[in-house]
């Protein structure tokens, strides 16, 4: 491979990677939504947002399933408390009432957790 050919590669490389890396959430939590509920995308191995906020109370949480696996939304401090689950292609929503502090959830699914499939809840 020629030099000049090389050095295009590596350019469109570098700027593909530029691009992909503004289209994250830049690990920023979402606002509190207005009506008490938060709107999470599930994909294949990924919560979106991955950071979430809410006010203390009962917290509806909208999971919608884009992957091709079913997953869920387990609050741990809850005593891993399942908050809804969803198959692939469905939007589903579950309630959990829940007291001011920081909250780990995570999706139980066998091995998602640990292919990053975990977030944090700040709850104000």
């Amino acid at each position: 491979m020629n030099r000049t050919r090389t050095t295009r590669l590596v350019a469109m490389a570098a700027t593909a990677a530029v691009v992909l890396a503004g289209c994250g959430n830049g690990g920023d939590a979402a606002e509190p939504a207005t009506d008490g509920s938060l709107q999470i995308e599930a994909g294949d191995m990924y919560f979106e947002p991955e950071s979430f906020a809410a006010d203390a109370g009962e917290v509806t949480v909208a999971l919608e399933n884009v992957g091709g696996v079913e997953h869920d939304f387990v609050v741990e401090e809850e005593g891993d408390d399942l908050v809804v689950h969803a198959d692939p292609g469905e939007t589903n929503t579950g309630t959990i009432d829940l007291d001011a502090g920081t909250y780990t959830v995570y999706c139980s699914i066998p091995g998602h957790r640990d292919a990053g499939m975990e977030g944090t809840l700040e709850v104000s």
